[in-house]
């Protein structure tokens, strides 16, 4: 690290502090150097901003923490002479965070955080895409009572999810579509056999049932809500909105 980069990072460190860093979180972190690389180098700034965000965030940092320490920054440069103008440092800070947030969002809306698999809509997504038509698809379905399982619904959500994610392959879906079930798409019913036999093999999992459904292909749309309806009866009572 060059000594330029090292007396910027350090009064860009202390600055963030006057102006309300939280006590409880580290500031050092490996984005901020290559920042304030890219501001000497005036290239690189802004996908250094995103990982800066993106750690930030990471670490429990909130967009205001975020926008705070880019102000720090921004308040260093004009006394160094060095660096975009303030308000251009700023506005690609905002920018950053901007994909930052907007793609932690989509991930959420497509993966459970807890289990690591898809979450209910996007299962359900998959379940009715047409990029199944050219194979045979089956639908394996894990369910278990609350009362009888051995671990608590989160647990057993975990358990399973675990148990199954490495098992998956090409074009395989799996998501959480009921509170007590889980759901794997897949592209034959020999797989799907094959699947199913190791969700039963589950050790420690008596309660737990696994069946094997067809999935029609090319039906409307009015069937395919049918035979979701017949598949999980708890989009009755908890419908996707």
């Amino acid at each position: 690290m060059s000594a330029a980069v090292t007396t910027l990072l350090t009064t860009w460190r202390a600055r963030s502090h006057e102006l309300g860093w939280p006590a409880d979180l580290t500031w050092e972190t490996d984005a901020a150097p290559a920042v304030v690389e890219a501001c000497l180098t005036g290239s690189g700034l802004l996908p250094a901003l995103r990982d800066l965000a993106d750690q930030r965030l990471g670490s429990a940092a909130t967009d205001g923490d975020f926008e705070r320490d880019v102000d720090a920054l921004a308040s260093c440069l004009p006394g160094a002479a060095l660096g975009p103008a303030p308000a251009d440092l700023v506005a690609a800070a905002a920018r950053a965070l901007r994909e930052i947030v907007a793609r932690d969002a989509l991930l959420a809306h497509a993966t459970d955080p807890v289990t690591g698999l898809r979450t209910r809509s996007a299962f359900v997504h998959d379940l009715t895409s047409p990029g199944y038509a050219d194979v045979d698809p089956h639908v394996v379905v894990a369910r278990w009572e609350p009362a009888a399982a051995p671990w608590s619904t989160m647990s057993a959500r975990t358990t399973i999810a675990d148990h199954l994610r490495p098992h998956l392959g090409p074009r395989e879906s799996a998501g959480s579509v009921g509170p007590c079930e889980i759901a794997v798409l897949v592209t034959s019913p020999e797989r799907a056999e094959q699947l199913g036999e190791l969700l039963r093999g589950l050790p420690g999992a008596p309660s737990l049932t696994v069946s094997i459904a067809g999935w029609p292909r090319g039906a409307d749309p009015a069937r395919q809500a049918e035979c979701l309806l017949d598949l999980f009866p708890s989009l009755v009572d908890e419908p996707l909105i």
